[in-house]
């Protein structure tokens, strides 16, 4: 084949596939080879994993339910499927119509709303928007209930599903009569009604001037008083462990006095209605300062007086004066027996230097003094 040939026939080539580029072109381009989309098109995007959880409810969804951030709803367009979930701003967005504000309309206007955005675009007969995941939320749970502290719940959720989430009501709960603080307000409820987000619930005991408050590990349990029982019936009526413990407070909250015993005690103790009984993981300290050897805490026995922790800190009886004692509690000094008086965990003794320790000490400074003024006048002398 000559090269004329061949240039001929390269020739032709470039010009066919020229030709067939323009003609694809003029096609995908023109309004008449445009795809008609058809209402009834089976094929769809596949919805997302969250809208498939299930949801569990105690029946349906009143339309007057509160739209929130965490709600997740679905619109159904005519050739696809879209979830759409409230954002924290109380907005959700669609595609190709921006942010629509939802956040605390009912459900039925907040629906209506997202309509009247896609109604715009696409035939009415064929859209639809439904709820289809409720929002979650924390709830707290406090009183006569097995579990008290902080429940997840739904937007769905009402009072008594939470109290049974908490571990249900205590046998000396006071059923009809329920406490719900919200946002700063105390409802005083007997119906079974809808919680919000950050809602506390107080299920109280029957009669709370008979109770008992045990506090261990940072959680307090209130439980009925019955005259004549011992801390350690109070404890397995509770149902709290209290191993590890050595110390035991008691505040009696009619004079708010506090005592402690050992923990060897709880056997025999019997305490007083409206009691605040507290268990401790470790023994609390008593503070010696003053005229001891070792000025610092001393481990809190409640069998030792403030003599017994003057003497383990050290003290002589030519250095320290015992009859001058002080004991400091709350801020405040307190009269004190330093041979008999009741010490409290967190009470500073100061034992006082006695009257000769304290004229040694004024003599040191006065001769000191009179050495540096004697030292001045020879040097200006000189």
């Amino acid at each position: 084949m000559t090269f004329k040939k061949i240039l001929f026939f390269i020739l032709i080539c470039v010009f066919i596939s020229n030709a067939a580029d323009e003609t694809v072109s003029k096609t995908a381009f023109s309004p008449t080879a445009v795809k008609p989309t058809f209402y009834d098109e089976p094929v769809v995007r596949l919805r997302d994993g969250a809208v498939q959880t299930p949801v569990n409810l105690e029946g349906p969804i009143d339309s007057n339910y509160i739209v929130g951030p965490g709600d997740f709803f679905e619109i159904i367009l005519p050739s696809q499927q879209e979830g759409l979930q409230v954002s924290p701003e109380g907005t959700v967005a669609i595609q190709g119509h921006g942010l629509v504000e939802i956040n605390g309309l009912p459900l039925h206007e907040a629906k209506r709303k997202i309509l009247e955005k896609l109604k715009n675009r696409y035939d009415q007969r064929f859209i639809g928007v439904h709820l289809v995941q409720l929002r979650r939320f924390i709830v707290n749970v406090q009183g006569a209930v097995w579990g008290p502290g902080q429940v997840t719940v739904s937007g769905q959720t009402r009072v008594k599903s939470a109290i049974y989430a908490a571990g249900n009501f205590k046998p000396w709960a006071n059923k009809d009569s329920v406490y719900i603080y919200r946002m700063g307000d105390t409802i005083a409820t007997t119906e079974n009604m809808l919680l919000k987000a950050g809602d506390i619930i107080i299920v109280p005991v029957k009669d709370w001037h008979q109770t008992i408050d045990i506090t261990n590990s940072g959680k307090t349990l209130t439980i009925p008083y019955v005259p004549g029982s011992t801390l350690k019936e109070y404890v397995k009526r509770a149902g709290i462990s209290i191993e590890g413990c050595n110390e035991i407070s008691i505040k009696n909250s009619v004079d708010g006095y506090t005592r402690w015993i050992n923990i060897s005690q709880i056997s025999t103790f019997v305490p007083e209605p409206l009691s605040e009984i507290e268990f401790h993981m470790q023994a609390p300290f008593v503070y010696v300062g003053g005229a001891v050897t070792a000025v610092g805490k001393v481990p809190y026995n409640s069998s030792m007086h403030a003599v017994d922790y003057v003497a383990a800190s050290g003290v002589t009886i030519i250095t320290g004066d015992f009859s001058r004692v002080s004991v400091l509690r709350n801020g405040k000094y307190v009269s004190v027996n330093w041979a008999t008086g009741e010490i409290l965990p967190g009470d500073f003794i100061e034992i006082p230097r006695t009257l000769y320790e304290q004229t040694k000490d004024i003599t040191i400074f006065v001769t000191s003094l009179l050495s540096i003024m004697a030292t001045v006048i020879i040097i200006r002398g000189n």
